[in-house]
């Protein structure tokens, strides 16, 4: 900011308090006190009045913020970005998937595995769409799919059942 904008600033901001003086006494402008600045070279008076009823610019109000001294150097900002705390943590719990042999970690379920598992729930899902009709119009009732040589119990009367035409997957239980 130049001096002529600050000065600008000040002149403008010594008017707004000396304002909030009066209307909080309540007294006359001419019985109000006043604000003094002593020294007349800080601030200067302006020349023409078009200076003081301009309207206050954009950079009058603006807190200038903090900007760097001196720059950082390239070895400085490659250690920072390197330091161990943002690079990955190196796993240890990784292990064989029991059914497919495929790495995965402890305690959480094979991808693999789970792709089939999803691929299997489709294809029951599609052929419940076809015996049903649309997709929403299902009622709401358990389902029992079985498998090739597979029968229903007793207990399975009242459920809806889908029957597959292959083998139990090992990883599909009945129950």
């Amino acid at each position: 900011m130049n001096s002529s904008g600050f000065v600008c600033f000040l002149r403008r901001s010594l008017l707004q308090l000396e304002c909030r003086i009066i209307q909080a006494t309540g007294l006359d402008r001419q019985f109000a006190p006043a604000l003094a600045v002593h020294g007349p070279s800080i601030l200067p008076h302006p020349h023409d009045e078009q200076e003081v009823t301009s309207e206050p610019s954009f950079l009058d109000n603006v807190f200038w913020m903090a900007a760097p001294k001196k720059r950082r150097t390239i070895e400085i900002n490659r250690t920072r970005r390197r330091d161990p705390s943002f690079m990955l943590k190196v796993k240890t719990n990784i292990e064989p998937c029991v059914e497919c042999g495929h790495l995965k970690q402890k305690h959480i379920l094979c991808g693999f595995c789970y792709e089939k598992i999803r691929k299997e729930t489709a294809l029951i899902r599609g052929q419940i769409k076809a015996m049903e009709g649309r997709p929403l119009n299902t009622p709401a009732q358990e389902t029992l799919v079985l498998y090739d040589s597979e029968s229903p119990w007793e207990s399975d009367k009242d459920k809806r059942i889908v029957e597959r035409n292959r083998k139990r997957p090992s990883w599909f239980s009945i129950y």
